[in-house]
């Protein structure tokens, strides 16, 4: 289950550049990012009340869950399409999430008190290594220093907020979670999102000319439900399973993904970015490699309670176990 969720993530979050393209044509950053956050935690919502799995939070929760929602969507899901657009391409900026997995070894340790094994360290840094390269691509194809500086703190709040969840919010099912952050990141935004002349002081206007409304209003549905909702309860799943370096080396294989749309929506590709593919999937084999790990089951706390279920996967609204070592330490 985990390297199938890990695929699936992989795919839904490659094609997400693609689709934040498409919406660009009639709307702008700021709506794709609102679109994309609140429309993820209607579906997560639908879910967890079909299947009546909800939780009450804690009041202590609510200050962890605006803290995720800062990080690690309101300020990732604008800023990516409005870079996007400034360069007017998206496979370059799907590669940029390489730079997840070394930062979210770097906060873990303060944060999570783990350190990682000396292979997963060398698999980090190679792949760290490639990604340098991604920036000097994005130098040569003229890309501003602002711009650049923008792209890669998507990746660091990321990691941030991906290692703020195992720290802080470890205890509270995946589907809430996500649901709640999701939808506070939201509406953070909505304030912003109904201030045209807020919009128009950040750049997060909507196009000039908007047009093809179709295409782009298909293309917020799908990363709504299936690149945000669906695809973040299973990341969140797998931070809390599996950890964060090992949920977070997703970002090695996304980018990957995000090409191949690059290259059929015909931009430009160069010996560096071919280059960086090579190495980071020579890295992502190398930390992945048997890293994955079975939910270590407890014993019942007197003889009187029920035996804990013995199934290898925990499911996506449960937590299976106290993952003891949050960034892979002992895997392999």
């Amino acid at each position: 289950m985990p390297y199938f969720a890990f695929l699936l993530i992989c795919l839904m979050w490659g094609a997400s550049f693609i689709l934040m393209d498409r919406a660009l044509v009639a709307v702008g950053p700021m709506t794709v990012g609102v679109a994309r956050l609140l429309g993820g935690a209607l579906v997560l919502a639908i879910y967890c009340l079909a299947t009546r799995k909800w939780t009450k939070f804690r009041r202590g929760d609510w200050l962890h869950l605006a803290m995720v929602a800062l990080l690690a969507n309101a300020w990732p899901f604008v800023i990516q399409p409005y870079v996007m657009r400034q360069a007017d391409e998206h496979a370059f900026f799907g590669l940029m999430v390489t730079f997840v997995p070394i930062v979210t070894i770097l906060v873990s340790i303060p944060m999570l008190g783990r350190r990682p094994t000396p292979r997963q360290l060398v698999g980090v840094l190679g792949g760290l290594a490639c990604a340098w390269l991604v920036v000097l691509d994005g130098n040569q194809r003229g890309i501003s220093v602002s711009n650049l500086l923008l792209a890669l703190s998507v990746p660091v709040t990321y990691a941030i907020g991906n290692t703020y969840i195992k720290w802080k919010l470890d205890h509270m099912p995946a589907a809430p979670m996500a649901t709640a952050f999701l939808a506070i990141a939201g509406l953070m935004l909505l304030p912003l999102q109904f201030s045209p002349s807020a919009l128009a002081a950040l750049g997060m206007q909507g196009p000039a000319t908007p047009h093809d409304w179709p295409l782009a209003i298909a293309s917020l549905a799908v990363l709504g439900a299936l690149s945000t909702g669906m695809a973040i309860l299973l990341f969140i799943w797998l931070v809390k399973t599996q950890g964060p370096l090992f949920a977070g080396m997703v970002t090695y294989v996304v980018p990957m993904v995000a090409l191949v749309w690059g290259q059929w929506d015909g931009e430009r590709l160069t010996s560096l970015q071919i280059a960086a593919v090579a190495g980071v999937l020579a890295m992502v084999g190398l930390v992945q490699w048997g890293a994955a790990r079975s939910p270590v089951l407890a014993k019942p706390a007197t003889a009187t309670l029920p035996p804990p279920h013995l199934t290898r996967d925990a499911p996506l609204d449960e937590e299976p176990y106290r993952d003891p070592d949050p960034i892979g330490q002992q895997a392999g």
